[in-house]
């Protein structure tokens, strides 16, 4: 299993709850996407990036092939890229 992590901050933070819902709304739903999170950090001491977005896929090749879906490519270029300052990405296995 191949866990992706989205870590980042918003350049205004009133676009939370929209890229929230679009995350949850467009991400499940392209084919290889599991066990899709949104989450906020906690309050507690200094914050480097304050939301986190998680994704599993069974491989890289489904993760592959999650990135070209439509889905995937409209959440990006229309609501997650223009509304966000900093962000790191990782993966895990």
């Amino acid at each position: 299993m191949i866990h992706k992590l989205l870590l980042f901050n918003l350049n205004d933070q009133s676009k939370e709850p929209v890229i929230r819902d679009k995350t949850m709304e467009l991400l499940p739903s392209v084919p290889g996407a599991k066990n899709v999170t949104f989450q906020q950090a906690i309050e507690q001491g200094e914050i480097q990036y304050r939301y986190l977005i998680t994704v599993d896929f069974e491989s890289m090749q489904a993760h592959d092939e999650y990135m070209v879906h439509e889905n995937h490519v409209r959440f990006s270029k229309e609501y997650f890229r223009p509304n966000i300052s900093e962000l790191l990405i990782q993966f895990f296995e």
